[in-house]
C-alpha cells in the first residue's frame, strides 16, 4: 500500500476515533448537539444539521440541531421543494461533491452536499443528517460513509430515547395504577369498616324495639288474661308493637340500601323532623324498662322545635340516650329530658341521677365497643355501641354529641345538638 494511502487511512481512523470520543458519554439532546458539532468540525463544512420532517406527507424539514460556521444556528425550518434534501427524504443517500448551486440555485454560495436519511422504527423516512460546504468534497465516498455513520448513531440514539420515554411512560402508568390501587384499597377499607360499624349499630339499635315489643306483648297478654279483659289497653299495646316493628323494618331497609349503594357513611334524604314526636316516641319505647325499675321519665309537654334531618336516625339517637340513662340509673331515680333551641341548633338534653362518669369515661364514651366504669343496674346487657351510634348519627346531620358529669355517683348529662337547617352539605346525603 503506498505511503500516501496509508497516511490517509491513518488520518481517517484517527478522525473517526476523535469523533467517537467526542460524543461518548452523551445522551439525548446533549448527544445530538455534540454529534452535529463533531460532524461540522471533522468535515470542515459550512453547515451540519440534523432534521425531522414535518407534514403528511413530509413537505418541510425542521433542524433539531444545526451548526453553522462553528456556531449553533437558530431555528431552521424550510420547504424541501427544490432542495437536495427533498431527494434524501425519498430514502436516498445523496452526495453532490461540487457545483451544488448549479443544480440547486437555492443553495447559492455552497459547493457540496452530503445527505443521509433517518428512518423510523416502521421503516419510513422521518428526518435526515446533512452537511453543506462552500468547498468541494475531495473524497465523496469517505464523506458519504462518515455522514452515514453519524446517521446510524442518530438513529440509535433516537431508538434509545424512544425506549427511555416509553419506559418512563410505563413507570408513570405503574405509579398511577399503584396510586389508584392504594386509593381503591383505602376506599374498600373505609367501606368495610363502615359496614362493620353499621352492622353493630343495627344490632344494637334493634334491641330496644325488640325489647319494647316483648314488653308490650307481655303487657297485652296480661291485660287480656283477667276475668275482665282490658281490651282497649291491650289494643294500645298492640299499636305500640306495630309501631316498633315498623321502625325495625325501616331501619333494616335503610341498612340494605346503604349496603347496596356501597356507601361509607350514613346516607339519607333530609326532611323536616318534629322533635316533639321523636322525643315522645323514644320515651314510649323506653317506658316499660323504666317502669320495671320504678324510674320516672320526665319530658316536656310540647317541645315545639323542628329540624331538618332523618326522623328514624334521630329517633335512634334519642332512644339510645334515654335507654342508657334508664339502664345505668338506680331503681326509683329520675330521668329528665329537655329540648332547647339556640344559634340555629336544636339540642336534646338527657339527664339522669345514675352512677355518673369519670374523666376517663368522658374521653372515650363515644368510641365504639367501650364499656365504661358504670354498670347496668337491672342486669341489662351492654356491648358499648350505643353512644358511638349516637355520635355517628349526630355527625351525619352536621351536629355533635357530648357528655358532662361531676364524677362517680353524680349522674350524667348528655347533649345531642343538631342544626335546625340540617347538614351543611345536603348533596352528599341525597
Amino acid at each position: 500500500m503506498p505511503d500516501g494511502q496509508s497516511s490517509l487511512d491513518s488520518k481517517r481512523t484517527e478522525l473517526l476515533f476523535r469523533i467517537a470520543e467526542s460524543v461518548s458519554g452523551e445522551v439525548g439532546a446533549d448527544f445530538l448537539k455534540a454529534l452535529a458539532s463533531s460532524l461540522q468540525e471533522a468535515m470542515d463544512v459550512t453547515l451540519a444539521l440534523i432534521t425531522v420532517g414535518e407534514g403528511e406527507p413530509i413537505t418541510r424539514a425542521r433542524a433539531v440541531y444545526a451548526i453553522e460556521n462553528g456556531e449553533i444556528a437558530g431555528d431552521i425550518l424550510y420547504d424541501l421543494e427544490n432542495t437536495p434534501c427533498a431527494m434524501v427524504y425519498t430514502g436516498q443517500r445523496v452526495v453532490i461533491p461540487c457545483d451544488l448551486a448549479q443544480h440547486f440555485p437555492t443553495e447559492a454560495g455552497l459547493a457540496s452536499y452530503v445527505g443521509v436519511p433517518l428512518f423510523s422504527e416502521n421503516g419510513d423516512v422521518s428526518g435526515h443528517v446533512a452537511v453543506l460546504s462552500e468547498k468541494p468534497i475531495e473524497d465523496a465516498d469517505f464523506a458519504e460513509s462518515l455522514v452515514r455513520i453519524f446517521a446510524q448513531r442518530v438513529e440509535a440514539e433516537r431508538r434509545r430515547s424512544a425506549a427511555a420515554a416509553q419506559r418512563e411512560e410505563l413507570i408513570q402508568d405503574l405509579r398511577v395504577s399503584s396510586l389508584k390501587l392504594r386509593r381503591r384499597y383505602e376506599t374498600l377499607r373505609v367501606a368495610n369498616a363502615f359496614k362493620t360499624r353499621l352492622l353493630g349499630m343495627i344490632a344494637h339499635d334493634l334491641r330496644n324495639p325488640l325489647a319494647a315489643i316483648v314488653a308490650q306483648a307481655e303487657l297485652a297478654m296480661t291485660q287480656l288474661a283477667g276475668a275482665e279483659p282490658k281490651v282497649e289497653r291491650a289494643r294500645k299495646s298492640c299499636e305500640r308493637i306495630i309501631d316498633n316493628a315498623e321502625r325495625m323494618s325501616v331501619r333494616i331497609r335503610s341498612t340494605l340500601e346503604d349496603v347496596r349503594m356501597d356507601t361509607v357513611s350514613l346516607r339519607f334524604k333530609p326532611a323536616p323532623v318534629d322533635m316533639s314526636g321523636v322525643i315522645s316516641t323514644a320515651v314510649e319505647v323506653n317506658r316499660p324498662a323504666a317502669l320495671s325499675k320504678d324510674i320516672v321519665i320526665v319530658m316536656p309537654d310540647d317541645v315545639g322545635y323542628r329540624c331538618f334531618g332523618n326522623e328514624d336516625l334521630l329517633l335512634d339517637a334519642v332512644d339510645n340516650l334515654i335507654s342508657n340513662a334508664v339502664k345505668y340509673s338506680n331503681r326509683g331515680s329520675r330521668v329528665e329530658i329537655r329540648c332547647e333551641g339556640n344559634d340555629g341548633m336544636v339540642r336534646v338534653i338527657v339527664r339522669d341521677e345514675g352512677q355518673g362518669l369519670t374523666e376517663a369515661d368522658l374521653k372515650r364514651a363515644f368510641q365504639p365497643f367501650q364499656l365504661l366504669s358504670a354498670q347496668p343496674t337491672g342486669g341489662e346487657n351492654s356491648v358499648g355501641l350505643g353512644l358511638s351510634n349516637v355520635r355517628e348519627i349526630a355527625e351525619a346531620h352536621g351536629g355533635r354529641v357530648w357528655a358532662e358529669s361531676l364524677g362517680r355517683g353524680q349522674g350524667a348529662t348528655f347533649h345531642l345538638e343538631i342544626p335546625i337547617e340540617g347538614p351543611c352539605n345536603r348533596s352528599e346525603l341525597n
